[in-house]
């Protein structure tokens, strides 16, 4: 299987994830020659605080795509992606988060998703639900879960 498109789901929370799916987006995307795209999914009510927040018109509305381009945390990881050469589109999609990263993959011929998210005990993924793991297993395509923490401890590992 070549590796052609890699996806990065970028969430409203991954500002403290940034480095470790940096670092693991580079690890694939530089040996593969990949392109990556990097998206971010809004449900309305984010898409309608965001363009608050961003400091748009309100009656300007904005696309999703350029809202997506001011967020932090992609901002990072795209401004790593172009100093690595890695070419990086970057998109904005509105609509529930799982469903939309799931559709959004298969719509850009994504051969492998990245997503990322914090340890959760079993009891609190019963009770909240889990996002991630619904993603896992409906994918079309290979899913990397990147762990907040994981790269942080490189100097412990045996």
């Amino acid at each position: 299987m070549a590796l052609e498109t890699l996806v990065v789901a970028v969430g409203p929370n991954d500002n403290t994830r940034t480095d470790e799916l940096t670092e693991a987006v580079l690890d694939v995307a530089i040996p593969t020659d990949s392109s990556v795209v990097l998206l971010h999914a809004f449900d309305e009510r984010a898409y309608e605080k965001g363009i608050e927040e961003a400091g748009f018109d309100p009656d300007e509305s904005p696309s999703a795509n350029e809202l997506a381009e001011r967020l932090e945390g992609i901002d990072i990881i795209s401004e790593a992606l172009d100093a690595a050469d890695v070419p990086c589109e970057i998109r904005g999609e509105i609509g529930a988060e799982g469903d939309t990263i799931l559709q959004t993959t298969e719509a850009v011929g994504g051969d492998l998703l990245y997503i990322s998210g914090r340890k959760r005990s079993p009891t609190g993924k019963a009770v909240f639900g889990s996002i991630s793991h619904r993603i896992m297993m409906n994918s079309s395509c290979p899913v990397l879960f990147v762990r907040e923490g994981v790269y942080s401890d490189d100097e412990n590992v045996e």
